[in-house]
């Protein structure tokens, strides 16, 4: 049996940081999703996609319509909670004809966000405006 050693596990540390570094868009359930960003996670932040009081389906319809509408259209509504989470309904009235949909975009959004953490190399000493203290 092979033991795994240190430079082994840091070279998957690189493999995934690169794959996610050059992660382009996605297919799930006929629809394209870009990848996600600081810009996107600020979003899902201020709207409260996953802090707040919604159910799973709006969850992931929500990081669906954040990474799959056009940008102009996310602006448009994204500034404002209300606004926001009715254009969301819209979208799954519009998009989801079953609940089940949402089984494929919650995988989609785990594996988005096991790349996206990946992405980012861990923090040396001394780095970011934290305090030490």
């Amino acid at each position: 049996m092979k033991k795994t050693q240190n430079t082994d596990l840091v070279k998957d540390d690189e493999i995934l940081r690169i794959q996610a570094m050059e992660d382009g868009p996605k297919k799930v359930n006929g629809r394209t999703m870009r990848p996600i960003t600081a810009l996107t996670i600020s979003w899902m932040q201020r709207n409260e996609v996953f802090s707040g009081e919604m159910d799973p389906v709006w969850k992931a319809a929500a990081f669906t319509f954040l990474h799959s509408e056009p940008m102009s259209t996310i602006r448009g509504v994204v500034n404002d909670r209300d606004t926001f989470i009715n254009a969301v309904d819209s979208w799954i009235e519009k998009n989801m004809k079953h609940h089940h949909e949402t089984t494929a975009m919650s995988e989609a959004m785990g594996a988005a966000f096991d790349l996206y953490n990946s992405a980012s190399p861990a923090s040396e000493a001394g780095e970011g405006s934290g305090s030490p203290n």
